[in-house]
């Protein structure tokens, strides 16, 4: 199963284009479950240049073409097809097996993601028993509150009240697991906002330093010298995947 990660479709490139998420693929825009991510991944790699049924025919038409002796010619054709046949089975069990190991891989990550967040409810919980004034929950609340109060809303707008429910989920919950996990996070993505759209600057990123991104709930940290942007879950600051920067 290890090898499935390995595969090329998850070092590779993609275009360059502009905009919210300039030089990152576009299908890096999406966020998502880790499960639909890398169907969806492998679902856009050509696997296989060539259609198997036509590999099948053009595989057995010429067997059946060279093949000589005596029995019918439906006889014939009939022994040249069992080994390509055999071979297309073959192909399409790889294949199937491929979309269930990663199908388990990304179900496998969003398990311990989900686990992880709930262990730190139930360890914020605890923590707070006797002070629950200073619980995640009511200071995510009160975030909540405070970043969509119509009276604290001005013209210009900030990145609280574009995202209040990932920006307090970012200074309650997510600030505890910082805390236990003991990783230190610079702040959010920066940013420059043009009209009503975010504009992510990567290239402005600290190399090294973990970032928040709201509108996908991840860490990000930019590695200078390979030219990517690496996704992390805040939760578990467990490694998510790689993704490349354009040029």
């Amino acid at each position: 199963m290890s090898r499935i990660l390995k595969r090329p479709m998850f070092r590779r490139g993609g275009e360059v284009g502009g905009g919210i998420m300039t030089g990152i693929r576009q299908n890096y825009e999406v966020g998502g479950s880790a499960k639909e991510r890398l169907l969806a991944e492998y679902a856009a790699y050509p696997v296989q240049s060539v259609d198997p049924v036509a590999k099948l025919l053009i595989s057995g038409g010429l067997r059946g073409l060279s093949t000589t002796g005596g029995g019918s010619t439906l006889a014939n054709l009939a022994k040249a097809f069992e080994a390509p046949t055999e071979r297309l089975f073959e192909d399409i069990g790889a294949e199937d097996k491929a979309k269930r190991d990663l199908a388990m891989i990304g179900t496998k990550m969003d398990i311990e993601s989900e686990q992880a967040k709930n262990l730190a409810l139930i360890k914020a919980r605890e923590e707070s028993k006797y002070q629950k004034e200073f619980s995640p929950e009511r200071k995510q609340y009160e975030l909540y509150q405070a970043y969509t109060d119509p009276k604290n809303i001005t013209f210009q707008g900030s990145i609280q009240q574009a995202y209040p429910d990932a920006m307090s989920e970012y200074g309650s919950f997510m600030q505890q697991a910082f805390r236990q996990n003991k990783t230190d996070v610079v702040g959010v993505v920066p940013f420059q906002k043009r009209g009503g759209k975010y504009d992510w600057q990567f290239d402005q990123m600290i190399p090294g330093g973990l970032y928040f991104k709201p509108d996908t709930k991840k860490l990000y940290q930019r590695d200078a010298e390979k030219n990517t942007l690496i996704e992390y879950d805040p939760y578990t600051n467990q490694k998510i995947r790689e993704l490349s920067l354009g040029g």
